[in-house]
């Protein structure tokens, strides 16, 4: 950890476009601050709510929990701006789940994926190509979202119903919980029936994906979740402990740890390689519905029928804070991804937003005209997305709280909302994105260092060489180096931010430059989009 004095150093950060290499702003920071403050300082000074904003340093994709220094980041330095547009799902009870663009000033509908029964859930691929669709009357599709066409149909394990679904992180494959105690396994492009979970005694409630997809994970109402080796189908652990009915298990993001939440009221953590089980936390005074990790895994939160949404730390076992929700009904709960907030929709017509260490209320977002039934944050944390049973799903600003869009058109309650990047998500889009934003820098960099060696050409150009020596940037064989290390090297877990004072958002020497939606799609068309 960094020294007092170092901790209190003040950032000056230009900010600048990945493409045309135009400085948009420039905002100050804290060293010892997340990359996701910073891009809340960057999003304060754009104001560009409705995309998706992706910093690049170093040939490399910032991760929201980062700290600044553990990034090298300096004092004067330049990191590089991506726009990408967002999608916004939304689903009601109806039949009919839509996919829309927040950016688009009308909200105008872009897709809708048609069940014959009405929805159970819904939820994007990784990387927001593809939506799968489950029903209540138990079968699931895998829609496209650019074409709006059925891929392919999920036929269940010997015409069991389908009660849950989930991508793989490559979104190639989709595991299902099914009744009859079977659990399955799909291609998620044709179909087609690759695996057969099977070992509980009842039913299966939720299955999900190890982060690196090597693992399956189960709940059970016979009150046990197990690991299943997805490439042949066989058991690799049983976790025993719980005494009810298993709602919910998620992975830990690195997938070394596990948390299941019960109908035992108690939560459960385990280690994934042994099946030992680390921590029971019993404290809620009835059952969970979920339980999850924080983005650096020195936390867990868990949501109970109680009314009560708790923050437990992992090194301890020891709750933390306790989080009331509205008329004593939890719907959902997450972190931000950067960790340092923690969503709450709740029997009201607001989702709040509080500080995962103090518990305080930051926000309240408000609009709708009946309780919300499903909220989530956008994959950079900046937009929350809510479902009402008002028939309306809501875009709100995480930072600033202001309503962004309202999708209406459903005839029915809408029970899952969602936002994702369009472009972005996965890891090998991820690595592509800093590949084409380092090329776009290199380039602009050739250009500028151009104008500065041929006054005339600069001239011509109508450019300064002064202005283009103001724009440092590392020699294309230096920048191609970092990349190479940067792709090849595993990445690196970041340390757990200490409670930090809000930033300091004022600018300095530029004034920011808003991008209209015309030049965002003809950037990611200059980025090989």
């Amino acid at each position: 950890m960094a020294a007092d004095g170092e901790q209190e150093e003040q950032l000056a950060i230009a900010v600048c476009h990945a493409v045309s290499g135009d400085i948009l702003t420039r905002v100050r920071v804290r060293s010892d601050d997340t990359v996701g403050r910073l891009r809340e300082a960057v999003l304060g000074e754009t104001g560009q709510d409705e995309l998706a904003l992706h910093l690049v340093f170093k040939s490399r994709v910032l991760e929201d929990e980062t700290i600044l220094t553990d990034v090298r980041l300096r004092d004067g330095d330049i990191v590089f701006l991506v726009r990408t547009p967002l999608l916004q799902l939304s689903a009601p009870r109806g039949g009919a789940a839509r996919i829309w663009r927040p950016q688009n000033g009308d909200a105008r509908k872009m897709m809708v994926a048609q069940l014959d029964g009405r929805v159970r859930s819904a939820a994007f691929a990784p990387h927001g190509q593809t939506v799968l669709l489950v029903g209540v009357s138990g079968e699931a599709e895998v829609w496209g979202v650019e074409t709006g066409d059925l891929q392919c149909r999920l036929t269940p394990p010997n015409g069991a119903r389908i009660n849950s679904g989930s991508f793989s992180h490559d979104g190639g494959r989709v595991v299902g919980a099914a009744d009859g105690s079977k659990a399955a396994v799909w291609c998620a492009s044709t179909g087609a029936c690759l695996q057969i979970l099977t070992g509980h005694g009842d039913d299966v409630k939720l299955a999900c994906f190890s982060p690196n997809d090597s693992l399956i994970a189960t709940a059970s109402r016979d009150w046990q979740a197990r690991l299943w080796d997805p490439s042949d189908g066989k058991c690799a652990q049983a976790l025993i402990g719980h005494t009810d009915v298993v709602n919910s298990v998620v992975f830990s993001p690195t997938g070394s740890w596990l948390v299941t939440a019960s109908m035992d009221c108690t939560a459960r953590v385990w280690d994934v390689a042994s099946g030992d089980c680390l921590r029971c936390l019993s404290e809620h005074r009835r059952p969970l519905h979920s339980a999850s990790f924080s983005p650096d895994e020195a936390s867990l939160l868990t949501a109970s029928f109680d009314g009560t949404v708790r923050i437990w730390k992992m090194a301890s076992g020891c709750c933390a804070l306790v989080l009331p929700a509205d008329s004593g009904v939890v719907a959902a709960a997450a972190f931000s991804p950067d960790g340092d907030s923690v969503l709450v929709a709740s029997g009201s017509e607001s989702v709040k937003l509080f500080g995962a260490t103090g518990g305080e209320c930051r926000r309240s977002l408000a609009g709708h005209s009946d309780w919300i039934r499903a909220a989530a944050f956008s994959p950079d944390g900046l937009l929350v997305a809510s479902a009402s049973y008002d028939g309306t799903a809501r875009v709100h600003s995480a930072v600033t709280g202001v309503c962004l869009q309202t999708l209406s058109g459903h005839a029915k309650d809408v029970i899952a909302g969602e936002t994702r990047a369009a472009f972005y998500h996965d890891g090998q889009s991820r690595a592509e994105l800093a590949r084409k934003a380092d090329v776009a820098a290199t380039d602009q960099a050739c250009k500028k260092a151009e104008l500065v060696a041929s006054p005339k050409k600069a001239a011509a150009t109508g450019a300064s060489p002064r202005d283009a020596a103001s724009h440092p940037a590392a020699a294309p064989s230096t920048r191609s180096a970092a990349l190479a290390a940067a792709l090849a090297a595993p990445a690196a877990r970041p340390v757990p931010a200490p409670a930090r004072q809000p930033l300091c958002r004022r600018p300095l020497a530029a004034a920011p430059k808003r991008i209209s939606d015309a030049q965002v799609e003809a950037d990611l068309a200059d980025l090989g989009w």
